[in-house]
């Protein structure tokens, strides 16, 4: 579904309402946090825990508590630089509009009408081939807002910096077994537990960045393979996470892994046994593994663990419990680490 330049505008004016609306929200006051272990119901004497229900579907329950720690930090940060301006303008003798006023939208200059046309090319499908005159009011007021909103971002960001800031509110962690093939010393104070399928297109774009990972800090970060084949759509998953299993017992689970993905995973078991030999393993003990289902158990245990974690796809990290979704980017992967190092005070 496209997005057009009324929806554009209209997300604009609801941020900046939002942001720096005409009043403070009321507060409301808020249940305890549940515990795990709170007993919601009894059936003939016997207990049924919070833990127990949230086990009948982890996935949403995970998903559910992250989006509330989302909305809980997107508030946080509003509440903070509403905070900050209000001892900024206590400070330069105004009021709170005065001063954004003076420091952010005196500052700003109007959209040129090189800038009305770029736009008016960009959303002109969108806009149904109305004429640039026509539009020109809106893509101005448009324009205008992404200005004041970027102007915003940076006068908040000097603030911060002026200021005292401590920020207390924990991120959502998942807790999760880091159990399986590693690379990086079992003290490191950053375990990333990565659950993936090697027949999966995205655990293969992921790969970069967990190379970039190892390489950038080195002793300070764990990373731990589990499993989770998608078998439903990728008819060699299951085979080769059993296979890198029998060449993990002999201690070549990464020379294995960094072959199977080199393949994109396409490899059934003849295949396998052909990359085991020309990787230098016992090839005998090797097919015998492989043909024997030895690792099939403890593929599906992963399997099973990643779902009660609230693993739906691949590639799934945990860093230090913390849920990142998708083939992320380095530059997320890293913000994460960095703010555990810190919180650690590494």
């Amino acid at each position: 579904m496209k997005i057009g330049i009324w929806s554009a505008i209209a997300l604009v004016a609801l941020t900046a309402l939002i942001t720096w609306g005409i009043s403070r929200p009321q507060t409301a006051t808020l249940l305890p946090q549940a515990t795990q272990g709170e007993v919601l119901a009894s059936v003939d004497g016997t207990d049924i825990t919070r833990q127990e229900v949230e086990e009948v579907s982890p996935d949403r329950f995970i998903q559910a508590k992250q989006e509330l720690h989302d909305l809980t930090e997107q508030a946080l940060s509003r509440a903070i630089d509403q905070r900050i301006v209000a001892l900024e303008a206590e400070k330069e003798g105004l009021d709170e509009d005065s001063l954004i006023a003076r420091e952010v939208t005196s500052k700003l200059t109007m959209p040129t009408e090189q800038q009305i046309d770029s736009m008016y090319v960009l959303y002109r499908e969108q806009l149904n081939n109305a004429p640039v005159e026509q539009v020109a009011p809106q893509i101005r007021a448009f324009l205008m807002g992404q200005s004041r909103r970027s102007a915003m971002e940076v006068y908040l960001a000097q603030l911060r910096s002026r200021y005292d800031v401590a920020n207390y509110l924990e991120p959502t962690r998942v807790e999760v077994e880091a159990t399986g093939p590693s690379k990086g010393p079992e003290d490191a104070p950053i375990t990333l537990v990565e659950f993936s399928d090697f027949e999966c297109p995205f655990c293969v774009r992921v790969l970069p960045t967990l190379d970039q990972v190892q390489q950038e800090y080195g002793d300070q970060v764990r990373i731990v393979y589990r499993h989770f084949p998608l078998n439903s759509i990728h008819p060699n998953a299951q085979i080769t996470a059993e296979a890198s299993m029998c060449a993990n017992a002999q201690g070549k689970f990464w020379e294995l892994h960094d072959a199977i993905f080199e393949v994109r995973g396409k490899a059934d078991a003849d295949q396998l046994k052909a990359m085991a030999g020309e990787l230098g393993l016992e090839q005998e003990a090797f097919n015998a593994c492989l043909d024997s289902r030895e690792y099939q158990a403890l593929v599906e245990a992963d399997l099973e663990a990643g779902r009660r974690a609230g693993v739906t796809g691949t590639p799934a990290l945990f860093i230090n419990g913390r849920f990142l979704s998708g083939a992320q980017p380095f530059n997320v992967v890293s913000r994460v680490i960095d703010d555990e190092l810190t919180r650690l005070g590494g």
